[in-house]
C-alpha cells in the first residue's frame, strides 16, 4: 500500500479541485463581476464602443419601466403558484407510489417523463396544444364547450395562466422523485408502531411523513423558487413574451434588452436585481423551513 505524505495529499486535493475551481471562476465569478460593472454603465455590447459609467441610472430607469414591473409581477405569480402546487402534488404522488400500489412503477414513469424533455421542446408542444386551432380548442369543440374556446396564448387574460399551468405540470415529476427518495429513508418501524397504536393512514401522514420530510420539503421549496425565477425557455417557446409583453419575465426582458436592443447596462441591471431577489427569497425560505424552526 502506498503511503501518501501530507504535502502530497494537499497537492492531490488541489489537483482534483483546481479544474472545477477554474471553470467556476471562468463561467460564474467573472461573468458575475462583469454584470455588476455593466449594471452601473451604459454600453451597447460592441467591443469598439466605450463603456460609460452612469451610476445607478439603470436601476432608476427599471423602477419606472412599465414592462419591467409587469415582468416582476409575472415572476412573483410564477413563484407563488409553483411553490403552492409543485411540492404538495409531488408529495401526494410520492406517497401514493411509495405505498407500492398496483402499477406503481408505470405510474412513476408517467409522471417523471415530462421532466426529461428539454423545456424548449415542452414549450413548443404546448404551443401547438394552446394555439387557436390546437388540440385543446378542438377537444372543447368536440364536447360542445364552444363558449370556452379562446386563443389561449394570444388572449391577455389567459396567456400567463397557460404558461404557469405548463410550468406546474412539467415540474411535478422532478420533485416527486426527490420526495420519493426522502420517503425511502423513513424507518418502517415508525409506521408499524403507529399502526399498533391505532393511527390510520391520514394520522400517519401528518404525524410521521410530514415531520420526517421537513428538511427535504424545505430543499424542494428553495429549488422551486430558484427554478421559477430562472424560467426562460418555456416563455420564449410559447409566447416570446407576448401578447404586448404581458407574459415577459425578468429573464426574457434581460435577453431582449441585452441582445435585441443592445442595452447591456439595463440588461445587466435586471440580472443584478434578479440575483438579489433570488438570494432574499432563498434566505427567507431557509428561515421559515430551517433548523431553528424544526428544533422547536
Amino acid at each position: 500500500m502506498i503511503k501518501i505524505h501530507k504535502k502530497s495529499d494537499k497537492m492531490l486535493i488541489l489537483g482534483f479541485v483546481l479544474p472545477a475551481l477554474l471553470i467556476y471562476v471562468a463561467f460564474q465569478i467573472i461573468p458575475l463581476m462583469g454584470a455588476l460593472v455593466f449594471s452601473v454603465s451604459k454600453w451597447n455590447g460592441l467591443a469598439v464602443s466605450p463603456v460609460k459609467f452612469v451610476g445607478l441610472d439603470n436601476f432608476k430607469i427599471l423602477m419606472n419601466d412599465k414592462n419591467f414591473l409587469i415582468s416582476l409581477k409575472n415572476m412573483i405569480k410564477m413563484v407563488v403558484f409553483s411553490v403552492a402546487f409543485h411540492t404538495p402534488i409531488a408529495l401526494l404522488l410520492a406517497v401514493a407510489i411509495n405505498s407500492k400500489c398496483r402499477g406503481h412503477k408505470l405510474f412513476k414513469a408517467i409522471f417523471f417523463v415530462p421532466t426529461i424533455f428539454p423545456l424548449t421542446a415542452v414549450g413548443l408542444m404546448w404551443y401547438f396544444i394552446f394555439m387557436p386551432n390546437g388540440a385543446l380548442n378542438l377537444f372543447l369543440k368536440s364536447v360542445n364547450l364552444h363558449q370556452h374556446v379562446v386563443p389561449w396564448l394570444i388572449n391577455e387574460s389567459t396567456a400567463m395562466n397557460a404558461i404557469i399551468s405548463v410550468n406546474i405540470w412539467v415540474g411535478v415529476g422532478f420533485y416527486m422523485v426527490i420526495l420519493l427518495a426522502g420517503l425511502a429513508t423513513i424507518p418502517d418501524e415508525l409506521y408499524e408502531a403507529a399502526q399498533i397504536d391505532g393511527a390510520n393512514s391520514i394520522k400517519q401522514f401528518f404525524l410521521i411523513t410530514i415531520p420526517m420530510l421537513k428538511p427535504i420539503i424545505g430543499i424542494c421549496i428553495v429549488m422551486d423558487i430558484i427554478g421559477s425565477i430562472k424560467v426562460f425557455d418555456l416563455i420564449f417557446a410559447m409566447t416570446e413574451g407576448g401578447p404586448n409583453g404581458l407574459t415577459n419575465l425578468p429573464t426574457t426582458l434581460l435577453y431582449y434588452e441585452s441582445f435585441r436592443y443592445d442595452n447591456f447596462g439595463k440588461g445587466s441591471a435586471i440580472g443584478v436585481l434578479l440575483l438579489l431577489l433570488a438570494l432574499s427569497l432563498v434566505f427567507l425560505s431557509n428561515f421559515l423551513t430551517g433548523e431553528k424552526r424544526r428544533n422547536k
